[in-house]
């Protein structure tokens, strides 16, 4: 069911970052069985029916969350700080958050290894691993990304692994 209402762009000075904030009452019309934190949900986010993307609620204190809206996003809008917008909430059901690229799945489906280990991975470390590959344009660069990725993976030692291993760093 999604959810429709407006917001101010505000600025989170400690973070250096813009955001929407959304408020408790919102994300209870949200929350399904089995669901164990308010704050921390996925959405497809939509800002004054112009630009969409996914994004996650993170606590704000006083009985609300934030949305981050980068400055790219607001320039795409039109809008700045201190504007109301409109915002359209979906429940973002993927398992991630976003799509995963294809070239991530078939580097994991030729690496049974790589693949073991990614699954061990926290959600959230996973996540960001993911992110990563997204964020790279080319689908040449997304696979040679991916194997990089993957590999310090495999390097990094089983017990506890970061994101320093997975980015090659801290690595025996």
């Amino acid at each position: 069911m999604p959810i429709t209402f407006t917001s101010k762009i505000e600025h989170l000075d400690k973070l250096r970052m813009s955001y929407i904030s959304v408020s408790d009452e919102i994300l209870k019309q949200f929350m399904e069985e089995g669901d164990k934190l308010l704050y921390n949900q996925r959405f497809d986010v939509t800002v004054n029916d112009h630009v969409s993307w996914q994004g996650g609620t993170v606590s704000l204190g006083n009985n609300s969350a934030y949305i981050t809206f980068s400055k790219d996003r607001m320039k795409k809008v039109g809008v700045g700080l201190g504007d109301t917008v409109t915002v359209h909430l979906e429940k973002n059901r993927s398992e991630y958050g976003f799509d995963v690229p294809e070239e991530f799945e078939e580097v994991l489906k030729q690496d049974p290894i790589a693949n073991e280990r990614f699954s061990t991975l926290s959600k959230g470390i996973r996540r960001a691993v993911i992110y990563l590959v997204i964020q790279v344009k080319s689908s040449q660069k997304r696979i040679e990304k991916s194997i990089f990725l993957l590999e310090n993976l495999k390097r990094a030692p089983k017990e506890k692994i970061t994101m320093r291993h997975i980015l090659g760093k801290d690595l025996p």
